[in-house]
């Protein structure tokens, strides 16, 4: 009955708006198609939104034109390229609230240079959302339509064209270096690898502090923490069709202790707990692993990359493993259980990964069907690529996010990543006396105006850092609740400072200053525009509470070298990113002292209680004790502070807004899970049905 009444609502319609049936009168062949030189238009009521194919060598352009209804949907393919086109794929496909009719499809032999095609469903009559698909070779496009009884609608934002409606296309400004999961260390590299090859345990959606199975399917760790088992998962398959089993998770982890990662150091990260001796083959689907010493990352270390299992099979047939050097065939030629399979590699230019129809999470439901990762240097390019479509996300700094905010098509939305900034502080006795006074420090962290230094230096696109954990990753909540101890407050500062005894008390040229007129030295590296706006902007700040100061910069190797090998130094501008996902990967390298293996900034900071809170923290598996630990150890240190908290970046990609169900993760090698990921169109409702009517009876 509700069907009834609906299509008759739409007789109804076709009264008010037409005299006329918009169906065309003309004779088709075998598959519901006519083909001719020159659409005449006159009189039609059509409306279309041209998108045209990326040439990769294949196509030239191919679109999607003159979308109209009349009890069925017609449409015009158009080649406007220079090649002829075979074997075109055509579909047209209804959604519904109501409808009569069938989905419709066919076969067009060729299509020539300019020439074009008509094609038609059978008939159709009803609401309800709907798509016409034209697939091309290894590319299509897909155009959204509203239909309502016999008319089609297309709209902004909502009847735009899909492109590559089975492939996401990623416009890069820098390549990898490696597809080898057991030397790659750069996000370029691990992006790909991570659609390629699983891990034992995995992170889902935008959910930094819960580790999933995947590879595992669950396990246990022993009361001291030294000895995990594993449990694995079964009738598993790599992409070539050898079963996975315990030997290739021995076989991996021990190949990236034996071969040392010559390129990145990346083996590091497992070499911190594990040695070749840790795992052990207990059958087919258990393995154990026994830690040179405890760790309370452990599960961070098998989520990354570096711990992602191979193919011992694969690996052997093609160089094997040979201590301190890199397997160069696996550099470009991956091989793992993921859900997609390298398809072509060209160095500098482009990657297209196709999926891996072995993949054990299977293909039901919505995913992508290949990747294409495109390396774009010219900026240009790849702002010009996502306005058109070609592109589904790119890269865009900061400063020119405003080329691409408010296109139609297009969102930018910004997230929080792992990367933070720093301002480090020297607090050795053989440089700055006054800087060893944790009081002196604390009043600089009150002299920073954050907010400022997010709004100017970075555009907007970060937010404030609490601590040396950052905000998303475990253990953040420790530190103050999660609120920043410091906020801009030259009051608070020269409170500070006073109270320490350190006054206005040294004359230069008639102005007061602090510190016996002793100048801070704030240092960045040359060409950093960020940092350079932040230290001009600091240095304002600490002239005016009564501190000399004067900003330097050095290129980067000479500045490293001033900070990891001298002690002239006062201030320096410093950054971070993850390695992986565990505050042992910051608070230890940040407030650590040597004496532990730490002090990644040479800052000198020493607090033996810090120490033993830090060091508790990272060997512990219990969650409530490392909990306690950490906040312990920021409650002393953030009031002896040897470094600035700055500011903690926000990832931001503009990507189209047909990208659908894509959830951020600022785990490392998480970034983006593509076969998660899907493109989208229309979802139709009573409200756009309405606004509809609405433009329709106005004009």
């Amino acid at each position: 009955m509700k069907k009834i009444v609906l299509v008759i609502v739409s007789m109804i319609l076709v009264t008010v708006f037409s005299n006329t049936l918009l169906a065309h009168n003309m004779d088709y062949d075998e598959n519901n198609q006519y083909m001719y030189p020159l659409m005449d238009t006159r009189g039609e009521k059509s409306q279309s939104y041209k998108a045209g194919i990326v040439d990769f060598g294949v196509l030239d352009s191919i679109e999607i034109d003159a979308l109209k209804g009349g009890y069925g949907v017609s449409a015009v393919i158009r080649n406007t390229g220079e090649i002829v086109l075979s074997d075109i794929e055509w579909s047209i496909d209804f959604g519904k609230l109501a409808k009569i009719g069938n989905y419709s499809s066919g076969t067009i032999p060729t299509i020539s240079a300019g020439e074009e095609v008509v094609i038609r469903s059978g008939f159709v009559f009803g609401i309800g959302s709907g798509s016409v698909t034209v697939v091309a070779g290894d590319f299509s496009i897909v155009q959204n339509y509203i239909m309502i009884g016999p008319f089609i609608f297309l709209k902004k934002g909502l009847g735009n064209q899909i492109k590559n409606h089975d492939m996401i296309v990623y416009y890069r400004d820098g390549d990898q270096k490696t597809l080898d999961p057991a030397d790659a260390y750069d996000d370029a590299s691990t992006d790909i690898i991570s659609q390629i090859y699983d891990t034992l345990v995995t992170f889902k959606g935008n959910d930094t502090k819960t580790f999933y199975p995947c590879l595992s399917t669950d396990w246990s760790v022993s009361d001291d923490s030294l000895t995990w088992t594993f449990n694995l998962r079964e009738n598993v398959k790599f992409s070539n069709g050898n079963d996975f089993t315990a030997e290739d998770v021995e076989y991996s982890f021990d190949r990236v202790l034996t071969m040392g990662a010559p390129e990145s150091g990346v083996d590091w990260i497992l070499g911190q707990c594990m040695d070749t001796n840790s795992t052990t083959v207990i059958n087919d689907y258990k393995v154990e692993i026994k830690l040179t010493e405890s760790y309370g990352g452990f599960l961070a270390l098998l989520a990354f990359t570096v711990a992602a299992i191979v193919d011992k099979d694969y690996v052997e047939a093609h160089g094997g493993v040979v201590p301190g050097e890199e397997n160069v065939w696996m550099k470009d030629h991956p091989m793992g259980t993921g859900p997609y399979m390298l398809d072509h590699l060209t160095r500098a230019t482009e990657i297209v990964l196709n999926k891996n129809q072995n993949y054990w999470g299977g293909w039901n439901g919505n995913h992508i069907d290949k990747l294409l990762f495109k390396t774009t240097p010219n900026l240009e390019e790849r702002i010009s690529a996502i306005k058109k479509g070609d592109a589904d996300i790119t890269y865009v700094p900061y400063a020119n996010l405003e080329d691409v905010i408010g296109e139609e098509g297009i969102v930018v939305q910004p997230f929080n990543s792992y990367n933070v900034a720093l301002l480090a502080i020297n607090t050795k006795a053989s440089n700055n006396k006054f800087l060893t006074d944790g009081q002196v420090r604390k009043a600089l962290s009150y002299a920073f105006d954050y907010d400022t230094a997010i709004e100017t230096a970075l555009n907007g696109y970060a937010s404030r850092l609490a601590g040396a954990i950052p905000n998303g990753m475990p253990y953040y909540e420790t530190q103050n609740d999660g609120q920043p101890y410091y906020n801009y407050d030259l009051t608070k500062a020269e409170q500070t400072l006073d109270d320490a005894g350190y006054c206005k008390d040294y004359d230069v040229n008639g102005t007061l200053y602090r510190l016996n007129g002793t100048t801070m030295r704030l240092f960045y590296n040359t060409g950093d525009s960020e940092r350079e706006m932040m230290a001009v902007m600091f240095r304002a700040a600490l002239d005016e509470i009564g501190i000399l100061s004067s900003v330097i910069a050095e290129e980067w190797p000479e500045l490293l070298h001033r900070m990891y090998t001298t002690d002239d130094w006062d201030m320096i501008f410093v950054g971070w990113g993850p390695d992986y996902n565990d505050p042992d990967d910051y608070i230890s390298p940040f407030i650590g002292s040597a004496d532990i293996g730490q002090d990644t900034y040479n800052t000198g900071y020493k607090n033996d209680t810090v120490d033993e809170k830090i060091l508790e923290g990272k060997y512990s598996a219990d969650t409530a004790v490392r909990a306690a630990a950490y906040k312990a150890a920021f409650d002393i240190y953030i009031e002896e502070p040897p470094m600035i908290f700055l500011v903690q970046r926000q990832y931001v990609r503009p990507m189209r807004d047909w990208i659908m169900n894509y959830s951020y993760n600022p785990a490392p090698s998480f970034t983006w899970n593509f076969y998660d990921c899907y493109k989208g169109g229309l979802q139709l409702s009573k409200c756009m049905i309405k606004s509809f009517l609405l433009e329709s009876f106005n004009s």
